[in-house]
């Protein structure tokens, strides 16, 4: 049956999702269970299960997209890989407050783009869930990359 070539997922449940985020800035599970008033069992199937969830996410966005995967991270919502539709290094971002987001490197003209703001409301909103900076007054396409670069940094993809 066609159907069963497709990817099917669920997104997490805010408790899953809750527990996802404060493991990704590294908070430990002990604590998390203090502040949930649960187990630590509880806590790492959770997040396991949350993990499962987005790594799920981020690979149908990539099918999606027809892109080859090289970095995958479900621990932090974020995968890499080359899209050879546009000949790109692209980026596959799982944001609680933004959903799933694809960004395909390119050198666009920021200035002259009706999408500029969204970009840059974009950038800006995952630099700060990754707690990054940002360099100031240049073009969201270059912000990207900076950012980019920065969390493949941070993942140890690249020195």
């Amino acid at each position: 049956m066609l159907l069963s070539k497709f990817i099917r997922f669920k997104f997490p449940t805010k408790q899953q999702e809750f527990i996802w985020q404060r493991r990704r800035q590294e908070v430990p599970p002990s604590e998390i269970a203090r502040e949930l008033d649960v187990s630590r069992a509880l806590v790492s199937k959770t997040q396991r299960i949350a993990e499962q969830r987005i790594e799920r996410i981020l690979l149908h966005s990539a099918s999606a997209n027809r892109i080859k995967i090289r970095h995958i991270s479900p621990r932090y919502g974020f995968a890499v890989g080359h899209c050879h539709t546009t000949k790109s290094e692209t980026y596959i971002v799982y944001s609680p407050a933004l959903g799933t987001q694809v960004w395909f490197s390119h050198g666009g003209d920021c200035g002259n783009c009706s999408e500029q703001s969204v970009c840059e409301k974009t950038i800006h909103t995952l630099a700060q869930e990754w707690k990054l900076p940002l360099p100031k007054g240049i073009p969201a396409t270059e912000a990207a990359e900076e950012l980019f670069i920065a969390i493949m940094r941070r993942l140890k993809w690249i020195e």
